[in-house]
């Protein structure tokens, strides 16, 4: 068995990554599992590597989780959106309302139309195989991208945000969506969702409510699960949170999950890794395990690999080293696993 690594996304990567998205279970707006949709983002990730890129632009830096040859998982790095259209959610309000004269006042939940993330970088289409979920690369998949974007900082825009998918009722129930969506919409969840994935997001603006919407108005089945991630993004979301990502009320205007955020110096995993020089290609017996990556761009790789480090200087094997890509007195970035 080899070393499982992280890669930028290739070209020829589609077919096992659609059938990845199948997997799903849908509502993954950067992972739909409709060849149509897929085709054109695994293509555009690819260019926006290729084409080295100086500055925030749009481009989406997606990346594949390899194990024995075969893709066990995907993520990515968005560093700049809704530069073209606009990146719309709503924002949960606090209103007030308050008489004196019946001695009543009165709190409401105000879901207020906003653009505050436009701009901004986002991680997500994080997805692993359930065949290869309990060996940590849950983990593996998430950290990695914040060891990218600290390789890449002057390539991705601050803050960071991630959408979470929201929640779901057993029998695929869309409880936000049939009340305040599909009214504006006029279309089923799964192809709104299909049409934002393969057309992008201008037909949200256009069509989703202009003007605050009081949740009281909304059925109580979509109340209760507003900023609710789904049951299978649960362990993203806590994931998010642990890494500095901080909940502040914003939901996806869809399916009403949770948008959260972080500035890049806040996010744990860049605040505690560091760069180190590879001292010697050697042996390295029990070393306790090291999350590392190195490269540029198409040459960006990451693995989990025991390592001793000494100082700013770390020892990898040889095996590591090849994988990563790197010689004596190179240069990783690296985080205790």
């Amino acid at each position: 068995m080899t070393q499982a690594f992280m890669r930028p996304v290739r070209a020829e990567d589609f077919d096992q990554i659609l059938a990845l998205a199948k997997q799903s279970g849908g509502g993954m707006t950067n992972l739909p599992p409709e060849p149509a949709a897929l085709r054109p983002r695994i293509e555009f990730a690819c260019e926006s590597y290729a084409q080295n890129a100086v500055e925030p632009g749009g481009e989406v830096y997606m990346m594949v989780l390899e194990s024995d040859g075969k893709v066990i998982g995907t993520s990515a790095v968005f560093s700049a959106i809704g530069l073209e259209h606009g990146f719309v959610n709503y924002r949960i309000n606090k209103s007030v309302h308050v008489s004196k004269q019946l001695k009543k006042r009165v709190e409401r939940r105000l879901l207020v139309p906003t653009h505050d993330f436009t701009g901004c970088s986002e991680v997500g289409s994080l997805f692993l195989s359930p065949e290869a979920r309990g060996g940590g690369y849950g983990k593996f998949l998430a950290k990695t991208r914040y060891l990218f974007i600290a390789l890449h900082r002057q390539l991705i825009a601050s803050p960071v945000c991630a959408e979470l998918r929201g929640w779901r009722g057993p029998n695929g129930e869309q409880p936000f969506w049939e009340a305040l969506g599909k009214p504006f919409f006029d279309m089923e969840f799964e192809v709104a969702d299909v049409a934002n994935s393969a057309m992008g997001n201008q037909f949200i603006a256009d069509l989703m409510p202009r003007h605050p919407i009081y949740a009281s108005l909304l059925p109580k089945a979509a109340r209760d699960i507003l900023g609710k991630p789904h049951d299978g993004a649960a362990p993203a979301f806590n994931m998010l949170l642990k890494e500095g990502f901080s909940y502040r009320g914003y939901i996806d205007v869809f399916d009403g999950g949770p948008l959260v955020d972080a500035e890049i110096d806040d996010i744990e995993t860049i605040k505690k890794s560091k760069m180190l020089t590879v001292s010697a290609i050697a042996e390295v017996g029990a070393a306790p395990l090291m999350l590392m990556a190195a490269g540029h761009l198409t040459s960006f790789r990451a693995t989990r690999a025991p390592a001793t480090v000494v100082g700013d200087a770390v020892s990898i094997d040889a095996e590591t080293a090849k994988t990563l890509g790197v010689k004596k007195g190179d240069a990783v970035r690296a985080i205790e696993w």
